[in-house]
């Protein structure tokens, strides 16, 4: 049993569209996750997740848990039930992030190639290094809505050495900014299930799923 934390303290960054691939690419790998949704005023996982039954597609458990102290109790209390948990907390230090923090296991910071994503990124370090000064926990930052072309002096590049630079290590994996990521996760679908197909968005998203499940085996 793991306990994933989707997380950023800037909005934009796609939080709650992980949160659905990543909840959703277990469940199609045969696996029981359970989402809960601490974002009090999006809810956007959620939501998508309830359009997932209405649409008839197989259900997935998921909860609003916005309150910092309720959060963290439901979580001890619920995530045993489950083969992994995805919390997805809102833009900004809130205290159901903090409240989070204490009881997961990896942090998925999902982060764009953008100047102003960058600064917020400054915030989540604090938090992060808060927390671990009690407990580990695995920080995996990952490049989403990435550009489509690298090389040098891209904001790709640029993006993943200014994170690396605040001694985290960006996973070799990244989701482009792809529509059908986003049309998908609306519907509460995986890639995988949304057509018409986007293979490219398709391998994306389960790179980052086998990436993020892998880690849970080290």
């Amino acid at each position: 049993m793991t306990i994933f934390t989707v997380a950023n303290t800037k909005g934009g960054v796609g939080k709650s569209t992980t949160s659905v691939q990543l909840s959703t690419g277990i469940a199609l790998r045969g696996l029981r996750p359970w989402l809960a949704d601490g974002d009090k005023k999006q809810t956007s996982a959620l939501l998508s997740l309830t359009n997932r039954i209405n649409a008839g597609l197989p259900g997935i458990p998921a909860t609003e848990l916005s309150d910092g102290p309720t959060l963290r109790a439901q979580v001890k209390l619920q995530a045993p039930q489950y083969d992994h948990t995805i919390i997805d907390v809102g833009a900004r230090d809130s205290g159901a992030l903090r409240a989070a923090l204490t009881v997961t296991d990896v942090l998925v910071v999902p982060f764009a190639p953008r100047a102003y994503d960058l600064w917020a990124y400054e915030q989540m370090i604090e938090l992060v290094k808060e927390i671990q000064e009690e407990r580990d926990i695995k920080v995996v930052p990952f490049l989403n809505m990435a550009d489509p072309h690298d090389g040098p002096g891209s904001d790709n590049a640029t993006a993943i050495a200014d994170i690396e630079a605040y001694g985290f290590t960006v996973a070799p994996v990244r989701l482009g900014n792809r529509k059908a990521i986003d049309r998908a996760s609306a519907v509460g679908m995986n890639v995988m299930e949304y057509k018409p197909a986007d293979e490219k968005a398709r391998l994306e998203v389960s790179n980052l799923v086998e990436h993020l499940l892998a880690i849970t085996q080290e």
